[in-house]
């Protein structure tokens, strides 16, 4: 399959929201609810606690009705033993005696209310005492019996008060203990349940932080690992096909640096929800790193399907971005797109495969799409190899370096050399530095390579018949790994090179990242007397800012100005441009490329300072280097004399 589909590669964006896609959710966290148990229980304590205080109420009413009770029994018994022929009138049921009356000790008073004599069938006898309407007031009624048996009743109507706040003084400290328990039982498990909660809660937002981007609340990579296993498991049952896309945004790190992280996060933000509207509801969306994205087309009946999805995500991430304060963003995507089974049939095989695609559209000059070819497998593996090679070349000390001399233009005297890195591979033969230095970048050997070659060329430069200058080229990966400073004192050092006879070499793109820690380190690399030459100028984001800004000493004009200089007027006027701003900042400008004699009287005329290519000499090796400046010395040794 081979996609190659262009892209503008900048673009100004209004948001634009698109439809919440199940696999997007956004990144928030809906409280769970107290679990069910604990709620019961919570409630379940409450409801004894209420039960047990009612009950104790109920009990003080009962026992204070038994103790009436029991008083009245009482005082029945004593009226019996007092007037034995009591009972015999009441059994008579006769009219009531006016002058019945209740013996002394037994008559209504204190809290006894009235007291009531009754007949069997209830018919009143003899009366003492009168209620009182406004008294807390309880009627007990216990039957009189001597030894026939029942006689009659003797009613008796109490006043509670005294006896209820006795009572109540009683079972206050229960009633107490009870509410507390209750309490306690139910903040306890109130408590727990909060606590059960949080923790769930916790769990759930750290299950959930794990399958969801905090930023995008896209899937994240493991996530989009699952749905993608899923994906081609269910495609493997129904002889479906799954479009797997990776998608790149273009100077996206500019955003950053240029309007702050913040802004970056709104953008990734509206870049997520328009990939979601993108897709339809069983598709996947994730954010697999920092502006890598990547999509799973869960079901494909055709391939060309893929492709059309492709388009329209990489016109929807161009759609403009306007932010508020009329902020404009430009954004351009390029995206690498596989489909299985034709491209692999597990999840490693086309997300590798598809970062592949996607390296090949990022080599385009404009955004594009492209699909996977089985060519990719077969570069990958040459790659894998070389860098394997270039790990243990490395290691055993197989690398050489060659020495381009550079001229002064006026006098043609040999002011100096570009050391330049070899490598000689047993089977492969001479591996040009266009193929392995970009793999060092990338692998991370940069770091192991460009000491060795700041030591090699320091130790050689140091040994050399006359004091002539070396310059050697520095990776931006240098800079970013940290430590570089102190990697060009110590080779200073240990070789014993001064300072001034050191140059590094340096391009552009560089100073596009970070400028302030760049300068930094830059202005401490001079504090060691080594000078700093920009190279390549006027290929890449020439400003005149880097050049005042940034302490360089040289301005190399890059070969692609020179090879056509003296056939295209423009170029001479290019040429006499660079020349003049390193004449103005007080820089040397050096030509590279310098091939023809034609080129070099050109230059000349233009008052460029110095030159290097093919004509004056290609790069030799150190032995042939050092003969060469032996030569130079005692040919001006012989002028001098």
């Amino acid at each position: 399959m081979s996609i190659v589909t262009p892209r503008n590669p900048w673009f100004i964006n209004a948001a634009h929201h698109g439809v919440m896609a199940r696999n997007a959710r956004p990144a928030s966290i809906v409280p769970f609810p107290t679990p069910p148990l604990a709620a019961l229980l919570a409630l379940l304590a409450l409801l004894v606690t209420a039960l047990a205080l009612l009950a104790s109420t109920a009990m003080t009413e009962r026992l204070l009705r038994a103790d009436a009770q029991a008083r009245v029994a009482g005082l029945g018994a004593e009226l019996l033993r007092r007037s034995p022929e009591l009972a015999a009138l009441l059994r008579a049921g006769g009219a009531a005696d006016p002058g019945l009356m209740m013996p002394e000790g037994i008559r209504a008073g204190g809290d006894v209310l009235q007291l009531r004599l009754l007949t069997a069938n209830g018919r009143v006898l003899a009366s003492d005492g009168v209620p009182d309407p406004a008294a807390t007031t309880v009627t007990a009624r216990v039957p009189l019996r001597d030894a026939a048996g029942p006689a009659g009743m003797l009613e008796a109507v109490l006043d509670q008060a005294p006896r209820r706040a006795l009572f109540r003084d009683a079972v206050r400290l229960a009633e107490g203990s009870i509410a507390m328990f209750g309490g306690a039982a139910f903040a306890l498990l109130v408590w727990l349940a909060l606590r059960r909660q949080r923790v769930t809660s916790a769990e759930a937002q750290a299950r959930f932080l794990r399958r969801h981007d905090a930023t995008t609340g896209l899937a994240t990579h493991a996530e989009f690992r699952e749905r993608l296993d899923d994906a081609l498991a269910m495609a493997r049952e129904q002889g479906w096909q799954v479009g797997v896309q990776v998608i790149d945004l273009r100077r996206f790190r500019e955003v950053n640096e240029t309007h702050g992280h913040a802004t970056g996060d709104i953008v990734l933000s509206l870049i997520a929800a328009r990939l979601r509207g993108a897709v339809r509801r069983e598709d996947t969306v994730a954010r697999l790193a920092g502006d890598r994205f990547a999509i799973v087309q869960s079901v494909l009946h055709e391939a060309a399907a893929a492709a059309r999805l492709a388009d329209r995500l990489a016109d929807a991430i161009a759609t403009p971005f306007i932010l508020p304060g009329d902020l404009s963003i430009t954004i351009a995507a390029d995206i690498g797109l596989v489909i299985a089974p034709h491209d692999g049939e597990d999840a490693q095989t086309l997300l590798d495969r598809a970062e592949k695609a996607l390296g090949i559209a990022r080599a385009e000059p404009a955004a594009a799409i492209r699909g996977f070819e089985p060519a990719l497998d077969a570069e990958a593996r040459r790659q894998r190899e070389i860098e394997r090679d270039l790990r243990a070349a490395i290691a055993d000390g197989a690398l050489m370096l060659h020495y381009q001399p550079q001229y002064r233009l006026r006098d043609h005297a040999l002011v100096g050399f570009e050391a330049l890195l070899r490598w000689h591979h047993p089977e492969r033969g001479m591996i040009p530095p266009s193929d392995f230095i970009p793999l060092a970048e990338r692998s991370g050997l940069i770091i192991p390579l460009g000491a060795w070659v700041l030591r090699a060329a320091c130790a050689e430069a140091a040994r050399w018949p006359a004091p002539v200058r070396v310059a050697v080229n520095l990776s931006p990966a240098q800079f970013r790994h940290g430590g570089l400073v102190g990697t060009i004192a110590d080779a200073l050092a240990t070789t014993g090179l001064p300072g001034h006879l050191l140059e590094l070499e340096v391009t552009e793109s560089l100073l596009q990242r970070d400028g302030e820690e760049t300068e930094r380190l830059l202005r401490a690399i001079r504090g060691l007397g080594v000078s700093i030459a920009m190279d390549d100028f006027g290929t890449g984001w020439s400003s005149l800012a880097h050049l005042w800004r940034f302490p360089f000493s040289k301005l190399k004009i890059d070969r692609a100005f020179i090879r056509d200089l003296g056939h295209d007027p423009r170029l001479s006027a290019i040429v006499a441009t660079i020349v003049g701003l390193g004449s103005i900042l007080g820089m040397t400008v050096v030509a590279e490329g310098v091939e023809t004699e034609e080129q070099a009287r050109l230059l000349s005329q233009e008052g460029c300072d110095q030159v290097q290519g093919w004509l004056y000499g290609r790069a030799m090796p150190a032995e042939e280097a050092r003969a060469l400046i032996a030569a130079q010395s005692g040919a001006d040794h012989r002028k001098v004399a």
